[in-house]
């Protein structure tokens, strides 16, 4: 079976130090960087937060966009927050940074831990993930098949997903509320996507959630069937898919999964802005579009603030539709 996120596993981990120069201008000032910047992914090697920091380093490297290594660095354990208690607990100098996404709400929610992205300083917003329905090939015509076969068959089927509380299975929520039949069948979590794909090609489950580049290879290359994505627009890479708002299921929230770089509380202002624009060229650059391209990522590059209000807001919308939903 074809694993894109496998093969850029592995394109991305041939890598040496990210050379080159920083155009960002204000160097002079702050002497960032002055020493090799570590760049914390909270999770083990392979998963999409791992993949995507080694997507950056590989454009930063390739196109010598920072003048010492940019060194990924994984700090796995606790759901994240062995990673999160080490970031915030750093000085505020830029050289310990956090590759975190919308999982800093969801825990929050669900009463992993009691604090999250507000002990953080801000620095960018990088990218969206959306969220990919999908079942073996030819299996269900389209979406609208699936979901008038569960209303017609209440009970009798289930809906798989990798983990339970986290953000796929609040879009797995989402959708099927949209829909009208979470009433109607058991969302089933599988522990990871592996046994979740394992369990739907066995014929277990009849229908999957996952992020979009977990399943986006095998799509190509026909192993499964991607019927409809979240996003709020087709993806580059998906012409013929359609969203969920298309088909006529609106969902509060487009992405469950939104990735930004976060700093240790404190960080002074200018230097906040200075490492945004050092970001903000990466994401932008050709090496990352297009790897971005490939892999179903929406690059939506914004500054620090930007990156605070748009996970204020959503943790009042997760907040909401853990409580609506009795996950809590």
């Amino acid at each position: 079976m074809k694993k894109t996120m496998t093969a850029l596993i592995l394109s991305a981990l041939l890598v040496g130090p990210a050379l080159g120069a920083f155009a960002g201008g204000a160097r002079e000032e702050t002497g960032w960087p002055s020493r090799d910047v570590r760049y914390v992914v909270p999770y083990a090697p392979g998963g999409l937060s791992d993949v995507t920091a080694r997507m950056i380093e590989r454009a930063v490297r390739e196109e010598n966009l920072l003048e010492k290594a940019f060194v990924i660095t994984n700090i796995a354990g606790a759901s994240a927050g062995n990673a999160m208690e080490e970031v915030v607990a750093a000085p505020p100098d830029g050289y310990l940074l956090l590759h975190h996404h919308t999982s800093f709400i969801s825990h929050k929610a669900l009463g992993v831990r009691d604090w999250g992205h507000e002990e953080f300083t801000p620095i960018a917003m990088l990218f969206e993930v959306p969220q990919a329905a999908f079942a073996l090939p030819g299996r269900w015509e389209n979406l609208d098949e699936w979901i008038d076969h569960v209303r017609t068959n209440p009970g009798e089927t289930t809906f798989a997903g990798s983990s339970l509380g986290g953000g796929t299975h609040l879009m797995g929520e989402m959708l099927l509320e949209a829909a009208g039949i979470r009433d109607d069948l058991r969302y089933v979590a599988h522990g990871g996507g592996g046994p979740m794909t394992t369990a739907i090609l066995a014929g277990e489950d009849l229908m999957g959630l996952t992020q979009l580049p977990t399943v986006l290879g095998d799509h190509l290359s026909g192993d499964f069937e991607i019927l409809a994505v979240s996003s709020a627009e087709r993806v580059s890479s998906l012409p013929d898919v359609p969203t969920f708002g298309e088909l006529g299921y609106e969902i509060p929230l487009q992405t469950s999964h939104r990735m930004g770089v976060w700093g240790p509380p404190g960080m002074d202002p200018e230097l906040v802005n200075q490492i945004a624009e050092f970001f903000g060229m990466v994401v932008n650059s050709d090496t990352f579009r297009e790897l971005a391209a490939q892999n179903g990522l929406f690059v939506r590059f914004e500054d620090g603030e930007g990156l605070r209000r748009d996970f204020d807001r959503d943790e009042e919308i997760i907040m909401g539709l853990v409580e609506e939903f009795g996950l809590n």
